[in-house]
């Protein structure tokens, strides 16, 4: 009678086996199907890791555990400015003339009121000037 007994493995052997597993996309009885290695056999090794406090990684692609649930989010770095104050505003626009002929001059017209301006005005002041003009007039 032959034996037809699997290698003995060390655990840092079954542990690339597990790692290869995972990552290759399929389940883990199709995996050791491929490979000539017994599910149970895997199982055993995976629990004796497992006991050993060895980090076992999860399966990618598998569809049990793919998640539609959860967003993805990006960590995206954002510049946050200082809030200046309507009069700082001013005060820069003071410093620089304003060509009104000038093609680049931001022109409002609204409810019977003109307001122009050059392209150089600072986004907060022009912000700040939009949400006035939703409000009505006295």
């Amino acid at each position: 009678m032959s034996d037809k007994r699997a290698p003995r493995r060390s655990l840092d052997d079954w542990m690339e086996l597990v790692t290869e597993c995972r990552q290759s996309g399929l389940t883990d009885a199709a995996w050791c199907e491929t490979q000539g290695i017994s599910p149970s056999c895997f199982y055993n090794a995976v629990s004796r890791l497992r006991k050993r406090a060895c980090q076992i990684p999860d399966p990618i692609g598998k569809a049990s555990t793919f998640d539609l649930t959860s967003h993805k989010q990006d960590v995206v770095q954002i510049a946050i400015e200082p809030e200046t104050s309507p009069a700082e505003l001013f005060q820069n626009e003071r410093n620089s003339p304003m060509y009104l002929d000038n093609s680049h001059t931001i022109e409002i017209e609204t409810k019977g009121l003109t307001i122009r301006m050059s392209n150089t005005v600072q986004p907060m002041l022009l912000k700040i000037l939009m949400e006035a003009l939703k409000e009505p007039l006295c």
